[in-house]
């Protein structure tokens, strides 16, 4: 067997991971009462610290308008605040509230747990050698991310 048919079975695996463990995340995401765009936006900014209204716009691939009812609805529901800018008050910042980040927090730790219950199923020597794997691509992420700049 060669490394390309390895990199093959590899990423269809993964993909029937991602088919497999769906049921899980889809139970997390659905008790959510926050609609996807807002999920969307929130978890941008929190991946950003802070931003501004246009580069929410641009993350998303819309324009400033489409986000406004957005951030709005977001600040409503305390998951994000705004504040205008100190040097030029037409632009506004954008942050994640306490509230925000938890919300965010919640969704991964119930992910976390869905998966700890699943790796209890694994034997001791499979879960060495998934941890070894993990670590080694984790390693070829941070690889890669350098080679692109």
């Amino acid at each position: 067997m060669n490394k390309a048919s390895i990199i093959d079975n590899i990423i269809k695996i993964e993909g029937r991971i991602g088919q497999t463990i769906l049921p899980y995340a889809m139970n997390s995401w659905c008790k959510l009462d926050v609609p996807l765009a807002q999920m969307k936006s929130l978890f941008i900014i929190i991946g950003k610290g802070e931003m501004n209204l246009g580069a929410l716009a641009q993350s998303l691939g819309v324009t400033p308008g489409d986000v406004t009812g957005i951030v709005e609805r977001l600040v409503e529901q305390g998951l994000i605040s705004r504040k205008p800018g100190a040097e030029d008050r037409r632009v506004t910042w954008l942050s994640a509230t306490d509230k925000g980040h938890a919300l965010v927090t919640n969704l991964v730790e119930s992910k976390s747990e869905h998966m700890a219950d699943i790796l209890e199923h694994m034997s001791l020597d499979g879960l060495v050698s998934l941890e070894k794997g993990l670590k080694e691509l984790i390693s070829a992420i941070r690889a890669h991310q350098q080679e692109l700049g």
